[in-house]
Order: C-alpha cells, then structure tokens, then sequence
C-alpha cells in the first residue's frame, strides 16, 4: 500500500541542486516531522510563491535604480 495521495494534481519531476548544509537541515527537518522532504520543499516553495510579489511590482525597483544610475 502507497502513501496516500497528498495531491489531486499531477506531479512532475525536477531536479534542485542543494548546498550540503542546507540539504542536511531539510533531511533532519524531514525526519523530525515523520515527512518527506519532498513534502516540505513542496509547502515551503508554494507558500513563497504567495508571498512573492508580482513580476510588474518587482521590475519597478529595478527601474528606478537604473534611472539613478545604479545597475540591475
């Protein structure tokens, strides 16, 4: 028997390079949980990904900084 399925939608594999250190501090975190670490970058990516601001409010800093002569 499989684990249950967390998700209805289909999943797609990807691969992530990790630093060492942080690749230690998910697996430790993983087990802590009695999860997956697959589990956890999944809710950790998709709760960054609602915090994250929209493509148009994050290109205006940019903007500004190049009209001031800073780089991009």
């Amino acid at each position: 028997m499989g684990r249950p399925k967390v998700c209805g939608e289909r999943r797609i594999a990807t691969a992530v390079r990790l630093p060492e250190s942080i690749h230690r501090r998910l697996q430790l975190a993983a087990s802590d949980r009695d999860v997956s670490a697959n589990l956890l970058i999944t809710k950790a990516v998709d709760e960054y990904l609602e915090r994250l601001p929209s493509a148009d409010n994050a290109l205006t800093p940019k903007r500004s900084r190049a009209k001031r002569g800073g780089t991009s």
